[in-house]
C-alpha cells in the first residue's frame, strides 16, 4: 500500500537519475532496495539507522530518501523530524525538500498520520513494489 502525504506540496527533484538515501537497518532488504535503485540507473547511497541517515544528510544533497521505521539508535520517524529541522536552518527553498519515503513492515491509520506529522511524504510496505516505488520517485 502506498499513501501520499496530502499537505506536503509536490514540488521536488526533476524526475529522471536521482540520488537517493536508503536507510534501512536489514542487510537484506538494504541490498535488494538498492540493487533495485542501481539498475534504474540512480545514484544510491545507505545507512543502517537514522543517526547516520542524518549525518548523512547533513554532508549530501539527496533527491530521496527511502526512510525505514523500526531502527536501532535512532528510528525513522525521529530521524525525518531532525532532517527537516535541518533543511528549515538550511533556509532550503521549498522546491528543495528532500522526498521522504517511509517504508514500513506495519503501518496503521494512526502510524500513518505519526509518518506525515514528522514531514514524511509518501509511505510503502513491506515488501516493497519497485514499480511502485519508481512512479513515487518520478513525482
Amino acid at each position: 500500500m502506498i499513501e501520499q502525504n496530502s499537505n506536503t506540496n509536490n514540488v521536488h527533484a526533476p524526475k529522471g537519475l536521482l540520488k537517493i538515501l536508503v536507510v534501512e537497518d536489514n542487510a537484506i532488504n538494504l541490498r535488494l532496495i538498492s540493487a533495485a535503485l542501481l539498475r534504474a540507473g540512480h545514484k544510491v547511497d545507505s545507512a543502517v539507522d537514522g543517526a547516520a541517515a542524518v549525518i548523512k544528510f547533513t554532508n549530501n544533497v539527496y533527491d530521496a530518501i527511502l526512510m525505514d521505521i523500526m531502527m536501532p539508535v535512532m528510528d525513522g520517524i525521529t530521524a525525518t523530524r531532525e532532517i527537516r529541522k535541518i533543511e528549515a536552518a538550511r533556509k532550503d527553498e521549498p522546491y528543495n525538500r528532500v522526498k521522504i519515503i517511509a517504508i514500513t513492515a506495519n503501518a496503521f491509520e494512526d502510524d500513518r498520520n505519526k509518518f506525515f506529522d514528522a514531514g514524511m511524504d509518501y509511505y510503502m510496505n513491506k515488501p516493497i513494489e519497485i514499480e511502485e516505488l519508481h512512479r513515487i520517485l518520478n513525482d
